[in-house]
């Protein structure tokens, strides 16, 4: 199964983040905002992984009040999959 999915992020820089889930992998993440190399370096590593791979590391990363760019990337993963 593939979706797009675009997540209005919350409370961090990036406004939004696109990614593509296909069978449960993650593919072509790209944060709108936040900082350049820190968002582009999250995506990278995301590339290929499973959606709950990425969950299970990037919850709950704080950077600001107990939030994150990693943290929404984990919260847009986990609404994708109750989704299905």
């Amino acid at each position: 199964m593939e979706k797009h999915i675009t997540f209005k992020t919350k409370g961090v820089c990036s406004q939004k983040i696109d990614l593509d889930l296909v069978d449960g992998i993650v593919h072509n993440v790209v944060f709108t905002g936040g900082c350049r190399g820190n968002t582009q370096g999250v995506a990278r590593l995301a590339e290929g992984m499973e959606a709950e791979e990425i969950i299970s590391r990037c919850k709950g990363i704080d950077c600001r009040g107990g939030n994150s760019c990693p943290n929404q990337l984990a919260l847009a993963l986990e609404a994708a999959l109750a989704e299905r």
